[in-house]
């Protein structure tokens, strides 16, 4: 796999953009689940579970943003799944499970940067992709193909 310090120009900086918002969001989210944890320590670690879900889904305001983001979960979570095979992107399985456990927008970020970093392997000294990438039509997924890894030069 290509090295962020080999990787120039927009690919670069896209790669710098992903790593960042999975950075921010490792140190905020990560914040916000110690003070939690802290804040429900004498209940056991059982206990910090149960209330994180009983005051996750409270009110209906709560289960509003908690449902909106397990969709937007299994919509990226299919993302991921369709993007990784067609860059040939290994353990995409650990993104999707990762994201209850981390925070989605660490594991979305950290796959969106290998993404861009498979992307960058593809390109030629003249910036053009060596290897398109076929665009999936919604056939293609509803028969399985899409699912299928496209060739790469490694793979030719």
């Amino acid at each position: 796999m290509t090295r962020l310090s080999e990787v120039r120009g927009k690919d670069r900086a896209l790669c710098f953009l992903y790593g960042a918002s999975a950075l921010i969001g490792l140190v905020v989210m990560g914040t916000m689940a110690v003070a939690f944890v802290v804040q429900n320590a004498d209940a056991g670690a059982a206990g910090v579970v149960e209330n994180f879900l009983r005051d996750s889904t409270t009110n209906l305001a709560s289960q509003f943003v908690y449902m909106d983001l397990v969709l937007v979960w299994a919509a990226v979570g299919a993302y991921m799944i369709v993007e990784g095979r067609r860059y040939g992107i290994r353990h995409v399985w650990a993104y999707i499970v990762g994201a209850p456990a981390i925070a989605l927008i660490v594991t979305y970020g950290l796959f969106m940067l290998v993404r861009q970093l498979k992307i960058a392997a593809l390109r030629d000294a003249d910036g053009q992709i060596a290897v398109q990438a076929r665009a999936r039509s919604a056939e293609e997924f509803a028969d399985g193909s899409a699912l299928r890894p496209v060739p790469t030069m490694a793979s030719q």
